[in-house]
């Protein structure tokens, strides 16, 4: 069968350190796609590979150039439909299949698009492990000719999803709480909708329908307009907590019954209380950008606290490495042993349901107990030179602990900040935390000087 595909033009940029993603169709396109499908089969040699997508206006044709190039490898396709990032992680450690594949491109908006891909067991492949390669491969375009055509049968996971949340959970030790949840017409709506009807809790669903358009907001709950209407709902219900949730639903983001976002280090730091209590001693993961509390809870509560980089990517393979109960992130990735050491919000989301349930305080008394220390939001500059400004940075606080697992960590007793590379566009990323506001914006206006004496400018927040 011969194929339409024309030559693809090939933007290098769409390759980045944990997954493939560019603007469509400026930079992306089905013919790109169609090679992709080929290089990803060639690099992958398996008989058959596991290929879902969301809700993109533009997924579905990315989907079938990207399966149509995968077949004419010779490799058959497992046509996983419309699913979220968490359950195409779910579908790789339940049903093993060789490879699984997800057409998304995660909190961007609606022009963007691109693909994940991990190896049998939940395996990522990233910029040091994979996705090289496969560029090369597409690159050179050159390809053996296949005999026979892979073929292509469906599979539907949602069922066997839900079943897999519901046994992680005791249903009988959550409260009738009442929750808001924005899933911001991404692809954690239809997870949602099936929990609504299985929990002891009143759901009150925002924007559920998956909509590639996302029409009422982008789904990136980092960005805090985006949570507005949640904020609203919450106070217009007198709800217990609501819950924000990313484009792919692989992030949570916790607001309390004020309306008030948490962080994600305090999210983290009750996950990570909540799971040790539940599952017993066990190291817990923290990544480099999450505040003091979430490894003093972790001792705490008889954990073993370990410091990783940020990425999802090195954060699963060293949770499998230390056989960790849970991994947590600043940025609301939220990592689970008995979720084959995957992030998922849905799982962050149903664990932090039965934390609560357990505590007498409503969240928003609850949280201060963990808000022991002052912190700055995520702080963005646009760079040149970051070996230079790394330099300066340590250099202009002598004295201080200096720890480099993910770019440079400067501690001192009383205050800490880390500063790491962006690994998708030219930027430093700069976290503070001091235990006094004063002590923050003392130490924030000193870096912030000695990056723009650096080369550095502070880029305004979206």
């Amino acid at each position: 069968m011969k194929n339409s595909y024309k030559k693809a033009g090939f933007n290098e940029s769409v390759f980045r350190d944990y997954d493939i993603r560019g603007i469509y169709p400026s930079q992306i396109n089905e013919d790109f796609f169609y090679l992709l499908g080929r290089a990803v089969a060639e690099y992958l040699n398996v008989d058959e590979i596991a290929v879902g997508h969301d809700t993109r206006l533009s997924s579905p044709t990315l989907f079938k150039a990207l399966t149509e190039g995968i077949r004419e490898r010779g490799v058959n396709v497992v046509n996983l439909g419309l699913i979220s990032t968490e359950i195409n992680y779910f579908a790789s450690g339940h049903y093993g299949f060789p490879a699984n594949i997800i057409v998304s491109a995660s909190h961007n908006p609606p022009e963007y698009n691109g693909l994940k891909i991990v190896k049998k067991g939940v395996v990522p492949l990233h910029g040091s492990l994979g996705l090289p390669e496969i560029k090369k491969i597409a690159l050179k375009n050159i390809f053996p000719v296949k005999k026979k055509r892979g073929e292509i049968r469906k599979k539907l996971v949602l069922s066997d999803w839900i079943k897999h949340l519901l046994s992680l959970i005791d249903l009988s030790s959550i409260k009738p709480l009442k929750i808001v949840i924005d899933a911001g017409n991404g692809m954690a709506g239809p997870t949602w909708e099936q929990l609504k009807e299985k929990l002891p809790v009143k759901i009150i669903p925002l924007y559920f329908d998956p909509d590639g358009r996302f029409p009422n907001h982008l789904p990136d709950p980092l960005n805090k307009n985006n949570l507005k209407d949640l904020q609203k709902k919450i106070r217009e219900t007198s709800a217990d907590l609501g819950f924000a949730l990313d484009g792919d639903a692989d992030r949570l983001f916790v607001v309390d019954n004020n309306g008030k976002p948490m962080s994600g280090t305090i999210t983290c730091a009750m996950l990570a209380k909540h799971l040790l209590n539940k599952k017993g001693p066990s190291p817990v993961l923290y990544s480099v950008t999450c505040g003091r509390i979430v490894p003093e809870t972790i001792n705490k509560y008889r954990g073993q606290p370990v410091k990783t980089r940020v990425g999802h990517s090195f954060i699963k393979a060293e949770m499998k490495k230390w056989n960790a109960v849970f991994a947590g992130e600043h940025s609301g990735h939220f990592y689970f042993r008995d979720n084959y050491y995957a992030d998922s919000s849905s799982v962050a989301g149903l664990f932090f349901l039965e934390y609560l349930s357990a505590q007498k305080k409503s969240l928003s008394v609850l949280r201060t107990d963990f808000e022991t220390h002052y912190s700055s939001d995520e702080i963005n500059f646009s760079v040149d030179d970051g070996k230079k400004i790394f330099h300066n940075l340590i250099n202009a606080f002598p004295g201080s602990k200096v720890d480099k697992t993910d770019g440079v960590t400067v501690a001192f007793p009383q205050w800490w900040f880390n500063a790491r590379a962006s690994k998708t566009e030219p930027l430093i990323r700069v976290n503070v935390e001091a235990d006094s506001l004063k002590l923050l914006d003392e130490k924030l206006d000193v870096i912030t000087k000695t990056i723009e004496s650096s080369g550095g400018s502070k880029k305004k927040a979206d």
